[in-house]
């Protein structure tokens, strides 16, 4: 799969119609793990970390739309490990609110902008990866509609 592009699922927060961030980046890469650990770039399979999105300027998301469309795609092949992106901002101040689901194990690590750790988490934000093959709404329904 070609991904060109993460959508959140906001929810409620402090946002109002807009975030902007001065400054912005998103790495893509392997996992070979099934959980997270607290240091951020032990978390790659080496050599597999890839910036997908880098903005020195500031980025503004619209809370009806907050997508990130990313200046180089990543091809994803999951025989090659497990998905894992980090998603930074400097300046942390602003925010994203997404509503997340709660799973078992640690599955989003969060922390300082320029720290190389932070604290497992087991809530994982609601994300929508998009790209060429990417499932939609329409796969579903009609998978749950053969079913019947």
């Amino acid at each position: 799969m070609v991904i060109n592009s993460i959508s959140f699922f906001t929810g409620p927060g402090g946002q109002t119609n807009s975030v902007t961030f001065d400054e912005f980046y998103v790495d893509m890469g392997y996992c070979a793990n099934d959980e997270l650990g607290d240091r951020y770039d032990a978390n790659y399979i080496n050599g597999t970390k890839y910036r997908v999105f880098d903005s020195a300027t500031p980025v503004t998301f619209q809370d009806t739309d907050p997508t990130i469309y990313f200046e180089t795609p990543f091809f994803y092949v999951p025989a090659n490990g497990n998905l894992v992106f980090e998603i930074a901002w400097p300046n942390g101040e602003d925010e994203i609110y997404t509503f997340y689901s709660t799973t078992t194990g640690n599955h989003t690590v969060s922390g300082a902008y320029d720290s190389p750790t932070g604290n497992p988490w087991m809530e994982v934000p609601h994300i929508l990866i998009n790209g060429d093959m990417a499932l939609n709404q329409m796969t579903f329904a009609g998978i749950k509609a053969s079913f019947r």
